[in-house]
């Protein structure tokens, strides 16, 4: 059994994903800003960017782990615990959207806080897991598969309002 996340480590995780994440939507906004970096950053204000702005968070807390624990098994758990939280993030936007119709931009941040406190712990819940810890090449396919697919739909999304500009 894996031992957990220390508490520190845990509360330091969260922050520093959050401010990562939250900088991560402002990026489109620097002068050299550019298609490429819009494959892995928001290039508007979206129900998407705010995924994205979970997944490549998540996906360097995967890589943090496999190099401070030196075992690539630990690659699994962050990806899976932003996706569960994916979501719940498209959920908690149409919960709002239906009775207000536009962005609530303070309501968005507590949602994407909330977001990232609740994809780093079940990280921390889903490293115990043997099941995810053995099958860490399927969640490699999976994190370069999910990094192609946000990269195409930034550029290439359908007509539905998670891809729309709602800023």
């Amino acid at each position: 059994m894996q031992p957990a996340m220390s508490r520190k480590e845990t509360i330091t995780a969260i922050v520093l994903l959050t401010i990562l994440g939250t900088s991560m939507h402002f990026v489109h906004h620097v002068p050299f800003f550019n298609r490429f970096l819009g494959y892995i950053f928001p290039v508007k204000e979206s129900v998407m960017a705010h995924m994205k702005m979970v997944f490549y968070p998540m996906l360097l807390l995967s890589l943090y782990l496999v190099v401070t624990r030196r075992d690539i098994r630990e690659f699994g758990a962050p990806i899976l615990g932003g996706l569960a939280v994916m979501p719940l993030i498209v959920a908690a936007f149409f919960a709002y959207w239906v009775f207000v119709r536009h962005e609530l931009m303070l309501l968005d941040i507590v949602i994407y806080i909330a977001a990232m406190v609740g994809a780093v712990h079940l990280a921390g819940r889903f490293r115990q897991s043997r099941f995810i810890r053995d099958r860490w090449p399927l969640w490699l396919i999976l994190a370069v598969a999910i990094s192609i697919l946000t990269g195409y739909l930034t550029f290439h999304g359908p007509d539905w309002i998670i891809f729309a500009n709602l800023g």
